[in-house]
């Protein structure tokens, strides 16, 4: 079982749990992480202080896993489709708690 955290967005706050990867290492150590979102489609995106190859990819994800895109050094949370939904960028994902 990975690591449970807390994510708060205003007053909305969840809890979610990582992975048991090295993204999600580099993460929890990088923890807390602070930052402006941004919205594309329905994800909420915003960059993160770490830069960090990708690991185990995937181009589709699942309502509710969280992610890390490479490119944009960006942590993602997904909660619904994006303008790209047929062929989203690649992430690392990680899972998101119901």
């Amino acid at each position: 079982m990975g690591r449970k955290i807390r994510i708060s967005v205003g007053t909305i706050e969840v809890t979610a749990e990582l992975n048991n990867t090295k993204t999600a290492q580099a993460i929890w150590e990088a923890l807390p992480i602070k930052g402006h979102v941004n919205l594309w489609g329905d994800e909420i995106y915003f960059p993160i202080p770490l830069s960090l190859d990708l690991e185990l990819g995937q181009e589709l994800v699942s309502l509710g896993y969280l992610g890390y895109w490479p490119d944009g050094n960006a942590f993602y949370i997904f909660f619904g489709p994006t303008p790209v939904s047929q062929g989203v960028e690649r992430v690392s994902v990680l899972r998101l708690l119901n």
